[in-house]
């Protein structure tokens, strides 16, 4: 180097260039400058090198263009929606692709779009749903009909013929439709049900059925027969066995055909040929070929087996057992059992309205009940009249009769009837008869015999005074009354008491005491006996005087001298409820006065015995 040499910039080689780091440190200041002005470092001035400024150019023309156009979509609104739209769906695919985060993210605003939208306007979706909705209940009542119409068509085929007849009868017996008896006589066999069943898991991967064919949850089914399966193996030691091939279920078999990933059941109707388990095999080993991967990795997801359904119906195949038009020899029977059954219903009303017939004899051959209408009205026999309380209940005469209950329909008044036989269960029931008497019908009364309390007596006496005119007496002259017998005989011993007083004196004399306590206990026996009668017992004391004197004083004396001894009685423990006073004064003389002993025995009081109210 000499001292000629041009003098080196700040920052340059000897060769008089920009080194790399300079000539990147600002090309980096220009895009940050470029990019967002506020953030980037301020450039620095020209450097007045007209080859660096022109370096500069050549560099960066292109980036900060690019750089000025994003900067504008990204300030413009518009611009950028667009920009966005033209991109989004392929985002939206590659996200949808990649994870299922993207529609658990959109599902809550998807369904409160769709719920806004509802609220505001639902004719929008109802428009929307509209085409589907129709087309698919369009399809729904096709396939309905046209279902009804092939059972109407093998119903009405099938029933208007000999054999018909004789399988509805045999549906009837069998407690079974007369479809599924019509199936078993004209089917060979029938695929009802095939069910594919994951081997390892014993899950179900797919299930189809025949369109008439009844069936249970698929997946109960299936776990069902995953357990048949491991219990076979289980039971027999061979856990590598291939498990159950045939199972019969009363007119039912199951075939089963195993695989290395999956096995495939077949619920058959029939008797089917052998070379359905061909066609079994086949349609097995065509799934494991084109699904092997699926099944390999099954958990559980259907998803990918949604073309299984279709190659399994190819499986679901019939055969009706065919059989020769002839016209049958017992055609000629149809009219004839017709007619057999016409006379049959015949002869049945003819026996019902004999039946009714007895039962109405027998109803008026009881005493008690009159019958005043029978007939027959809605298919029920009803039957009305009067009806007395204590006659035989009509339906206990029904069964007798040969009917049953619910076929005749009884309308009863009450009443009372005049029969004799009638009347003596009614005199049973309204008097009780104690055990000492007995009511019997002798010549259309009734008679009662025997010994009977006074009570008991009285209260038939009265119910005799209300019987109606015409209807049968009650005799009661056979009846004994021993308490009557007793209470006439204490009567007579009250009655035959009489106490003597002298003249003009209220008190008896001084020797009657001893007649005052033989009344007093006579007394007590009447009221005793009185009481065991049921009855009230009433003693009149009656006081009497004689003729000496004016009549007035005379009367008040017998009455002085009637309530002396009912007090005396009183003293000596004799209810005076029991005794009534009366005073007689001379007009009831014992005797004729004609001598002083004769008035002396005018001097009295007497008693007489009676029932009180």
């Amino acid at each position: 180097m000499s001292d000629s040499s041009p003098p080196r910039r700040p920052g340059s080689n000897v060769n008089g260039e920009t080194p790399n780091g300079e000539r990147l440190a600002s090309l980096l200041i220009g895009i940050a400058r470029y990019v967002d002005p506020l953030s980037a470092p301020s450039a620095p001035a020209p450097s007045g090198d007209p080859s660096l400024d022109a370096v500069r150019h050549i560099l960066l023309d292109r980036e900060l263009e690019i750089l000025a156009r994003l900067r504008a979509t990204l300030d413009d609104p518009e611009r950028l929606a667009a920009a966005v739209s033209d991109v989004l769906s392929l985002a939206v695919q590659r996200a949808a692709a990649r994870d299922g985060r993207l529609g658990e993210v959109l599902a809550p605003a998807v369904e409160r779009a769709a719920q806004c939208s509802i609220k505001k306007d639902p004719r929008t979706f109802t428009g929307i749903l509209s085409p589907l909705m129709g087309a698919t209940i369009r399809k729904s009542i096709a396939e309905t009909l046209e279902s009804t119409l092939q059972s109407l068509n093998q119903a009405l085929k099938h029933s208007l013929s000999w054999r018909g007849i004789l399988w509805r009868i045999e549906a009837r017996r069998a407690g079974t439709t007369f479809a599924d008896v019509v199936m078993r006589h004209t089917l060979v066999y029938r695929v009802e049900h095939l069910f594919l069943i994951h081997k390892e898991s014993g899950l179900l991967i797919s299930h189809v059925a025949a369109d008439d064919a009844a069936s249970e949850d698929p997946q109960l089914v299936s776990g069902m027969l995953t357990a048949i399966q491991d219990f076979v193996r289980d039971s027999f030691g061979r856990a590598d066995a291939a498990g159950l091939d045939t199972l019969r279920l009363g007119d039912r078999v199951l075939w089963c055909e195993q695989g290395s990933l999956a096995f495939l059941a077949a619920v058959i109707r029939g008797t089917p040929p052998e070379t359905l388990h061909g066609r079994l095999r086949d349609t097995l080993a065509a799934i494991h070929d084109e699904w092997r991967g699926p099944l390999a990795s099954f958990a559980g997801d259907d998803a990918e087996f949604a073309d299984v359904p279709e190659r399994l119906r190819t499986c679901l195949q019939a055969q009706a057992r065919s059989s020769e038009k002839r016209l049958s020899p017992l055609l000629w029977a149809l009219p004839l059992l017709l007619l057999a059954l016409f006379g049959y219903w015949l002869y049945e009303r003819h026996e019902a309205w004999q039946r009714f017939d007895r039962y109405v004899a027998r109803l008026e051959a009881e005493p008690g009940i009159v019958v005043t209408d029978a007939t027959r009205r809605d298919g029920v026999w009803q039957v009305t009249g009067l009806r007395d309380p204590l006659s035989a209940d009509p339906t206990t005469l029904i069964a007798a009769a040969g009917l049953s209950p619910g076929d005749v329909d009884g309308h009863w008044q009450p009443y009372l009837a005049l029969d004799p036989a009638l009347a003596l269960r009614r005199f049973q029931s309204s008097l009780q008869p104690p055990p000492g008497v007995s009511l019997a019908l002798v010549d259309g009364t009734v008679r009662a015999q025997g010994s009977a309390p006074h009570h008991w007596i009285e209260r038939a006496r009265a119910l005799v005074r209300t019987l109606p005119p015409g209807s049968p007496g009650l005799d009661l002259s056979g009846l004994e009354d021993p308490e009557m017998a007793e209470f006439e005989r204490v009567s007579g011993a009250v009655q035959s008491h009489v106490i003597y007083f002298d003249h003009n004196i209220p008190k008896p004399a001084n020797d009657q005491e001893g007649e005052i306590d033989a009344l007093a206990r006579d007394l007590l026996e009447l009221d005793r006996v009185a009481r065991e009668m049921r009855v009230t017992a009433r003693v009149t004391i009656t006081g009497h005087a004689d003729s000496t004197g004016k009549d007035t004083p005379n009367l008040a004396l017998s009455t002085g001298r009637a309530e002396v001894v009912r007090s005396m009685l009183k003293a000596r423990g004799v209810d005076p409820d029991l005794l009534a006073v009366r005073g007689a004064g001379p007009l009831e003389p014992l005797k004729a006065e004609t001598t002083e002993e004769d008035r002396s025995v005018n001097r009295r009081v007497s008693f007489t015995v009676g029932f009180g109210d």
